[in-house]
This record gives C-alpha cells, sequence and structure tokens, in this order.
C-alpha cells in the first residue's frame, strides 16, 4: 500500500535532508532497512580497496587468532623445508641434544631463530645457514612488531558498548502522542557527553515516482552529560513531526526508519565513541510505555538492571488530543 495523499502533500513541503544523511533517495520494491542493528549499513560496497591491517584490526578475535598461529606455522614450515634442502649439515646441535628427526631439528631451529629465543641447543655452523637464519631473523622482528602494534590497536578500539532496546514505543506524551526509545552502557566504563541525532526515513510516491526521503527528527532530552542509567530519548509527535497523525498502518505504508547516531566521549580509553542503530515500523509498539529498569535497595543505593531496559507495558486506550484526533481523521 502507498502512502495517503495527505501525507504526501505534507511531507513534500517540508525540507529533504537525504544530502546531509548520505544515503541515496533511490528506492526499488523490497529494499531492506538501511542500517542493521549491529550498526553497520546494509550495503554491498564492491571494487573497495581492502588494507589487511584495517581488516586485522577489525576482524574476530577467533579469526585474528588463526591468522596468527596461520602465520606462524606457515613462516616455519617454509624456512624449515629451506634449511633440508639448502644445507642440513650447516645446523650445528649439543652433543646431549635428542631430537633425531631432520625435518624436526629443521622445524625447531627455525622456530627459535623467528622468535629470536636461541636456546643454544642448535645453532648456524656454515654461511648459507647464517645467512639464511639472519634473513629469518629480520622477518621474526618486523613480523612480531606488526602483531604487536595488532594487539595494541585492537585492545585500544574500544567498541561503543551501547545497548539500544528492542523496541521503539508510541505512546501518550506532553498532552499527545512521543515515539521513544532507549539506550544504556552495557560496559563498566565510563561514557560522558553524549548527544542522539535521529533521521527519519520514509517511502513517498509523489508525481508517480517513489522515492525514499529522509527529515531530522527533534528530541525532546537529545544530550546527557552523565550515563550511569539509562536514556530514554522521545522524539513529540507535535504538529511540525513528519509523523504527525500517522497510525502505525500508515507507518508501514511509508516502510518508516528510525536513524540512530549516537556520539559521546569514553573517559576509560579517552577517546571519542560512536554509534549507530535503527528501528524499522515492524520495532515499533503502539500506545506503550517502558518501565523502570532500576529501584532503590534498603541502604538508598540506585540499583540498575540492565537486562531490563527492553521492558515495557502496554496501555489502556487512550483518549488523544484534539489536535491529535483531527490529523487521523483528515
Amino acid at each position: 500500500m502507498k502512502l495517503k495523499d495527505k501525507f504526501v502533500r505534507r511531507l513534500s513541503s517540508k525540507e529533504d535532508k537525504g544530502d546531509e544523511f548520505g544515503f541515496t533517495n533511490r528506492y526499488a520494491e523490497g529494499v531492506q532497512r538501511i542500517i542493521r542493528q549491529d550498526g553497520t549499513f546494509n550495503v554491498k560496497r564492491i571494487g573497495e580497496r581492502k588494507l589487511i591491517f584495517h581488516e586485522l584490526l577489525n576482524m574476530n578475535w577467533m579469526r585474528f587468532t588463526l591468522f596468527i598461529l596461520f602465520y606462524y606455522t606457515v613462516v616455519n614450515l617454509l624456512f624449515a623445508t629451506l634449511y633440508l634442502l639448502i644445507d642440513y649439515n650447516g645446523i650445528g646441535m649439543t652433543s646431549d641434544y635428542q631430537v633425531h628427526n631432520n625435518f624436526l631439528v629443521a622445524l625447531f631451529f627455525s622456530a627459535q631463530t623467528l622468535t629470536t629465543v636461541g636456546y643454544g641447543s642448535l645453532y648456524p655452523l656454515s654461511g648459507t645457514v647464517s645467512l639464511l637464519a639472519a634473513s629469518e631473523a629480520l622477518i621474526g622482528l618486523m613480523g612480531f612488531a606488526i602483531f604487536t602494534g595488532l594487539m595494541y590497536g585492537r585492545f585500544a578500539n574500544t567498541p561503543h558498548s551501547l545497548r539500544f532496546s528492542k523496541q521503539a514505543l508510541i505512546g501518550p506524551y506532553k498532552n499527545g502522542m512521543g515515539i521513544m526509545f532507549r539506550a544504556a552502557n552495557a560496559r563498566n566504563h565510563n561514557l560522558t557527553e553524549l548527544e542522539v541525532k535521529v533521521t527519519l526515513a520514509m517511502v513517498i510516491t509523489a508525481d508517480g515516482k517513489t522515492s525514499r526521503k529522509f527529515y531530522p527528527l527533534t528530541i525532546d532530552n537529545n544530550r546527557i552529560t552523565y550515563f550511569p542509567l539509562n536514556w530514554t530519548m522521545v522524539h513529540h509527535i507535535n504538529e511540525d513531526s513528519p509523523l504527525y497523525g500517522m497510525t502505525l498502518q500508515d507507518m508501514s505504508d511509508a516502510e518508516v526508519e528510525l536513524l540512530i547516531m549516537i556520539k559521546g566521549f569514553n573517559e576509560t580509553s579517552s577517546q571519542e565513541m560512536h554509534a549507530r542503530f535503527s528501528y524499522t515500523h515492524r520495532e515499533m509498539v503502539w500506545n506503550a510505555k517502558f518501565k523502570l529498569p532500576y529501584y532503590f535497595d534498603e541502604k538508598g543505593a540506585t540499583v540498575f538492571e540492565l537486562n531490563k531496559i527492553d521492558d515495557f507495558e502496554l496501555l489502556e486506550p487512550v483518549i488523544v488530543t484534539e489536535a491529535v484526533a483531527a490529523a487521523v481523521s483528515e
């Protein structure tokens, strides 16, 4: 179904912020959401240049660990083979060395050279082996320096740690209606000076052309200084709102998506933090309000339960204001 003409006329008069958002206005049937719930854009980029260092910084820890093990194993196997082929007799060993398999001797000599451990039980004798060992030691020093930088970068590049509520709610607010969602800090570091920007994406058909339009939404409490508890962000659906007068079915027809961007400062890592999230019309609950996720214990301390930021309750049918009723019935 297409969005009603009364909404199309009103929205066509509003300023479209598509250029500022940086996403295309073009639309095709069946196009998926713009931002996934993990914060990444739902875009497949073909032909982009990939940097190995950047890939290693951002891959998950399991893949990163397997890559390190793979690199270490391949380099040692390669140099062990070279020692066997070039001059195995150029590897000296102490009289009490108890490994006698030629390949294992070459492999252990390679591992000791690559890591610059040098136990003394294996050592180069010939000039050829000495030259090859010196080359391997250089590769080892450079490789471990790179991996040390990668480890520091991975630990220093802390994720944003924000946890968003699973649903956005639409319910009574300021003698009218509001759309609200909330977030909380899921980790034990301190976040301060947070600010949120919300953009509304809607699919509109005007003059026979269907396109996606973007409108900025005002958030009443768009800034907070400290973040020890949850943060409920609310957009007042008043006469100036693009959502004014819409029902949940209207939002579904327009394929509404709330695009959320939060930035702040992580005191623990001394880094600026950015987080993205989105809610589609399928993740919006009509006529509901959030439950409090915290309480006060017997000693007067505030107890915040992070796993309860998704909890909400449905309300009895509300009496909307005359302005809202008139907008819905136009």
